[in-house]
């Protein structure tokens, strides 16, 4: 993984949060030791946590800055490795077919 970038995402969502009683509550979690677990992860371990991850914050719609945070670590993980390279149009489509459903499903809502 690009240290620099996922660094940078570490940055840019910063450290939300806000203190109750003695216990500090954060709404973004990721750090260096998520940086550690994501490299680890196997192609298809990364594949499903990200499938999952995306479905649940960009279609479903329940958003979780942890998660989003999470997701942009995941897809740079993903930027960087040649076996990805391949599957870059597969999981764009997966996402657009999932969504399409998703949103297919609206009236009966």
């Amino acid at each position: 993984m690009d240290k620099y970038k996922a660094n940078k995402i570490l940055d840019v969502y910063g450290r939300p949060g806000f203190k109750c009683g003695n216990t500090m509550v954060s709404f973004a979690r990721q750090n260096n030791s998520s940086i550690a677990e994501i490299e680890k992860l196997n192609d298809e371990q990364l594949e499903s946590e990200w499938k999952a991850l995306s479905f649940i914050n960009h279609i479903y719609g329940q958003v979780s800055l942890n998660e989003l945070q999470r997701i942009d670590l995941l897809e740079l993980e993903m930027s960087c490795r040649d076996s990805f390279k391949s599957k870059k149009a597969k999981l764009s489509n997966w996402f657009k077919n999932e969504l399409e459903k998703f949103e297919g499903n609206d009236e009966n809502i």
